[in-house]
């Protein structure tokens, strides 16, 4: 894949989000939830409407006390799994914090429910239709949802994610000026020529059995998953990162891959633990919330 070409998929990405959806066809909706909210902040179901017709759904926490004009604001990229709940974390006492979710992940599946394995491989043979470009497509939206919407006046937005988590928020970055920093734990390395050499981990995994299965499909897959190589996307992601990879890391983002990852980003603060796609694990999550402090500006 060529610059141009990749600079076109993701101006083509963003052409289609802001074509859609006016206030009226978002359908933005924000409902406290009881269950989750506790007397420091107030936990809302946040619900909102893709360009192609998904029901997308985020949770939202508010502080309910803060200091200063604007809130500080956190969010949180989903992950490859089924499910992306509400985390407990201190940060929710001084900061908005979003969980947002991607079409076919729980409470955004009303449409489409995605399966675990086999999201990765949903119409990979089809760029234009392949379903991870939508994943993406579906973490801009949520930063633009987020900074749309005027009931809570909102900071600057620093994001977290690992695994796919890591790749959607570097690429968030790379894409929306409003945020200041990303915190990503082991990217997943989706897109990248490595990712399907040898015998990968779950969940690049999918891939290789793919192309076992369907060899003449080959061209067309490096299609699909090529502008969405994290390593494509990191010269362009031009705010301070915080960058974790695990020494024994075969899968999400090993070693040799995610140093050069490293290189790539202009500003990197890079961890490097002896694990694996955990990166770092409740050792990193340490440095990670010392450094979210900072970047979000809580004493």
């Amino acid at each position: 894949m060529t610059q141009g070409e990749f600079d076109e998929f993701w101006d083509g990405l963003d052409r289609g989000l802001s074509n859609a959806p006016s206030d009226q066809s978002l359908d933005l909706s924000l409902e406290p939830d009881s269950f989750y909210s506790q007397p420091e902040w107030t936990v809302y179901q946040m619900r909102y409407n893709s360009a192609d017709g998904h029901r997308l759904f985020s949770w939202l926490s508010v502080p309910l006390q803060t200091t200063g004009d604007k809130i500080p604001t956190l969010v949180r990229m989903p992950d490859y799994t089924s499910v992306h709940d509400v985390i407990y974390t201190p940060l929710r006492q001084h900061a908005v914090v979003m969980n947002p979710t991607h079409r076919g992940q729980r409470n955004s599946d009303q449409k489409f429910q995605a399966s675990y394995p086999g999201l990765l491989t949903e119409s990979i043979d089809q760029p234009e239709s392949y379903v991870m470009r939508r994943v993406f497509s579906d973490a801009l939206l949520a930063i633009d949802v987020l900074l749309g919407q005027s009931q809570f006046n909102l900071g600057p937005v620093t994001l977290t994610g690992s695994g796919l988590g890591g790749a959607l928020a570097l690429a968030a970055a790379a894409r929306r000026s409003a945020v200041s920093a990303v915190a990503a734990d082991t990217p997943l390395i989706l897109g990248h020529p490595a990712s399907t050499e040898g015998n990968p981990p779950y969940p690049l995994a999918e891939v290789v059995d793919y192309l076992r299965l369907y060899p003449d499909r080959e061209q067309s897959v490096r299609a699909s998953t090529a502008p969405l190589d994290p390593l494509k996307i990191a010269p362009q992601v031009n705010v301070p990162v915080l960058l974790s990879l695990g020494q024994r890391d075969r899968g999400q983002c090993p070693m040799a891959i995610g140093e050069e990852l490293a290189r790539l980003l202009p500003q990197c603060d890079l961890q490097v633990y002896d694990g694996a796609s955990e990166g770092g694990g409740h050792e990193h999550g340490q440095v990670r919330g010392a450094w979210l402090r900072e970047r979000l500006r809580i004493a």
